[in-house]
């Protein structure tokens, strides 16, 4: 089971913030944005690993492509991938459900109630990244923000100290109840 999401707009620009840094970055009001990224990811609960790409826009063929290479990810032998979602636009559109029913069959997509990202384990993910990589940094261009949230996805996937693993089999549970 993955858990899929998007965060973003990322501007390319200076972010404030107290969560690891003692020095404070100072924000202007009125910042020119010099590139902006989306990153799409998925959270794979069984081996506590992220998968992220970063992409300029966040449409639907963005979105196929994620799938793609989500897809190539994993082997062969896993005859079903489970995809939970929320209802984003992008996620719904018939574009996207016909493509994955012709290209990809084996991917099932599971959507979360409305109004529920707390049933999306990505999402605390999210917040980790937010805090450890992006809050008290300055970004130049799209590259500098893409290497930030690859090099924390990185050390997230080599790091095996965070996150209660009880905590995640709980949710990972109820989740799948849900959806049974």
């Amino acid at each position: 089971m993955l858990y899929e999401d998007e965060k973003g707009p990322i501007a390319a620009k200076t972010y404030g913030g107290t969560s690891w840094s003692s020095v404070q970055s100072k924000v202007e009001k009125a910042q020119k944005t010099k590139g902006i990224l989306n990153v799409f990811g998925v959270y794979d609960h069984t081996n506590d690993k992220m998968f992220i790409h970063c992409y300029k826009k966040r449409n639907g063929d963005q979105f196929l492509d994620f799938i793609r290479r989500v897809d190539r990810k994993y082997d062969s032998t896993i005859k079903q991938i489970f995809l939970v979602l929320d209802n984003i636009s992008i996620h719904k559109s018939n574009k996207v459900k016909q493509s994955i029913i012709k290209y990809y069959p084996r991917i099932k997509l599971v959507f979360l109630p409305t109004r529920s990202p707390e049933l999306n384990l990505i999402e605390v993910r999210w917040m980790w990244l937010q805090r450890q990589a992006i809050n008290n940094s300055t970004f130049k261009n799209g590259c500098d923000i893409g290497k930030a949230v690859s090099d924390w996805t990185n050390n997230y996937n080599n790091n095996k100290k965070h996150g209660n693993k009880a905590i995640r089999d709980i949710l990972h549970k109820e989740i799948i109840t849900m959806f049974t």
